[in-house]
C-alpha cells in the first residue's frame, strides 16, 4: 500500500519563500529532516517534491516517461526550445542518434587532447612577465578556455579573442535572468518577464549560432570530407527522410551547445582551482603529479589514466560544488515512488547539492578530501550525481572528466591561483551554480 508524502508542517507560502530566498539552506534543512522526500504545497501551482534518498533519486531519473524533464519557459525560450539538453521523447531520440557518435570514441581524444593545446595557450598567457601576481576574473578565465574548445570540437568553430569574453558576458545576464528568488515558485497565472539585458544576451547567442551554421556549411560544400562533429552530423542529417526537425531545430542545438558544452566544466574549473587555493596541501600534490607525468609536454588524452589524483582532486569539487546543482523533473501522471505515489503535475527536484553534502552518506561531508574517492567508486556510488543520471545523464560526461583533469594538471604543473577565502561566499542559485560578479584572483609562478 502506498503511502503519503510527508509535508514540512510549516505553510507552502512559507517555504516557497524560504527555497527562492536561500534555496541551499533550506533544501539542507528538508534533507536533514526527510530521509526519502517530500511534499512542498505551492500556492496556484502543483506541489514540489523534493527527493532526497538517492535510490529514489535515480529510481526517478530513469524514468523519463513519468518523470519528464521541464520544458523550456517564459525567458528560456528566448534561447533554445527543443535542444537535447530540453527534449524528451521522440525529438530527444532521434537528435541523441543523430549526434550520439560526436561524444564517444575518437571525439573524446580529440576533445581532450584540444583541451590540453588550448590549456597550453593559456598557460602560456599566463606567464608573461607583466601577467605573474596579477588579478584574473577566474571564471572569465576558464569560460574563454572551454568554450573555445566546445566550439571547435563540437561546433568546428575556431572562436577568436573576442567572443569568448562577449559570451561570457551573455552568459552572466542569463544567469541573473534565471537567478532564483523569493518570487521563484510563483503562481503559475504570473507572467514572465525578460529584462532587457537577457534580450540582448539571447539575441546575441542566437545570431552567434546562426554565424557558426552558416560557416560550417560552407565549408562543408567545399570540403564533404570534414565531418565527425556534432553540428556536421546535424547539418548531414537534413537530407535523411527519416529526420524530421522542428523550426530552428540545428540552431537550437547549436545554441545549447554552446552554453552546455562549456558552461558546467568553466564552472567546475574555477571551483576546483578555489578549492585548491584553499588546500595548498592537495594542490602540492596535484602539482607533483602533473610534474612527473606531463614533464613538461602539452597534456593529452593517454596522460589522463597516469593523473589519479588529480582526476579525484575534480570529483571532490563536483561533489562540493556541483554546478548542476539540481536535476528538475515534472510528474506525467499519478506516479508510484518508493512506497509513495507523486501527484500528476508535481515538479519533482533532486538536489545533487544537498545529497552529495549528507553525513549518511559522506564521512565530514562539509570537507574537502579527494582521498576519499580512493575509497569509493565516483562512477558506481548513488549519492553521487553530479552529472545526473538515467538515459538523460550528462552526454558530456567523459569530456568534462577527461579535459578538466588535463586542464588542472596543465595550470597547476606551473602556477598557483590563489583565490580569497570568501570568493564563493556569493554565488548565484539559477539553471546553474555560478559566482554573482566574478572570482577575483592573482596568479603567480609556482616555485620549481
Amino acid at each position: 500500500m502506498q503511502r503519503e508524502i510527508p509535508q514540512p508542517p510549516d505553510p507552502g507560502v512559507l517555504n516557497a519563500l524560504r527555497f527562492g530566498s536561500d534555496p541551499f539552506r533550506f533544501l539542507e534543512a528538508i534533507q536533514a529532516r526527510f530521509a526519502d522526500l517530500t511534499e512542498v504545497p505551492l500556492p496556484g501551482r502543483p506541489p514540489l517534491v523534493i527527493v532526497t534518498s538517492p535510490s529514489l533519486a535515480h529510481d526517478a531519473l530513469s524514468r523519463p516517461e513519468a518523470f519528464e524533464r521541464v520544458p523550456a519557459q517564459g525567458s528560456a525560450t528566448r534561447i533554445a526550445e527543443n535542444g537535447l539538453v530540453q527534449s524528451e521523447g521522440e525529438l530527444w531520440r532521434q537528435q541523441r542518434r543523430i549526434m550520439g557518435s560526436a561524444f564517444t570514441g575518437p571525439r573524446v581524444v580529440r576533445y581532450a587532447n584540444t583541451v590540453g593545446e588550448r590549456a597550453d595557450e593559456l598557460a602560456g598567457e599566463w606567464a608573461t612577465p607583466v601577467t605573474d601576481g596579477e588579478q584574473r576574473d577566474l571564471h572569465k578565465e576558464m569560460t574563454a578556455l572551454t568554450i573555445r574548445v566546445a566550439a571547435e570540437v563540437l561546433l568546428g568553430e575556431r572562436l577568436g579573442d573576442d567572443r569568448p569574453r562577449e559570451f561570457h558576458d551573455w552568459m552572466q545576464a542569463a544567469g541573473t535572468e534565471f537567478e532564483f528568488s523569493a518570487t521563484t515558485l510563483k503562481p503559475g497565472w504570473l507572467p514572465d518577464l525578460s529584462s532587457g539585458e537577457f534580450k540582448r544576451a539571447a539575441g546575441g547567442i542566437l545570431d552567434l549560432s546562426e554565424e557558426i551554421i552558416e560557416r560550417r556549411r560552407d565549408r562543408l560544400e567545399r570540403d564533404p570530407e570534414e565531418r565527425g562533429d556534432m553540428l556536421a552530423l546535424l547539418l548531414a542529417a537534413e537530407d535523411d527522410p527519416e529526420v524530421d526537425y522542428r523550426e530552428n531545430q540545428i540552431r537550437d542545438e547549436v545554441a545549447t551547445f554552446l552554453i552546455a558544452g562549456h558552461e558546467t566544466t568553466a564552472l567546475s574549473l574555477t571551483y576546483t582551482l578555489a578549492l585548491l587555493s584553499w588546500n595548498p596541501e592537495c594542490r602540492e600534490r596535484v602539482r607533483e603529479e602533473a610534474r612527473e607525468v606531463l614533464d613538461g609536454e602539452t597534456p593529452r588524452h593517454e596522460h589522463v589514466s597516469q593523473l589519479p589524483y588529480t582526476d579525484r582532486v575534480y570529483r571532490e569539487a563536483l561533489r562540493l560544488y556541483p554546478p548542476a546543482w539540481a536535476v528538475f523533473r515534472r510528474a506525467t501522471e499519478d506516479a508510484p515512488l518508493g512506497e509513495y505515489t507523486v501527484r500528476d503535475g508535481s515538479a519533482v527536484i533532486v538536489p545533487s547539492w544537498s545529497i552529495q553534502r549528507d553525513g549518511r552518506y559522506f564521512d565530514r561531508p562539509g570537507e574537502f578530501e579527494p582521498d576519499r574517492w580512493e575509497r569509493l567508486n565516483p562512477d558506481d556510488y548513488p549519492p553521487y550525481l553530479p552529472f545526473g543520471s538515467g538515459p538523460h545523464k550528462c552526454v558530456g560526461r567523459s569530456f568534462a572528466l577527461s579535459g578538466a583533469t588535463l586542464a588542472l594538471a596543465r595550470l597547476v604543473r606551473e602556477f598557483d591561483v590563489e583565490v580569497p577565502e570568501d570568493a564563493l561566499d556569493d554565488l548565484s542559485v539559477s539553471v546553474t551554480l555560478r559566482p554573482r560578479i566574478g572570482v577575483p584572483v592573482t596568479i603567480r609562478r609556482a616555485s620549481e
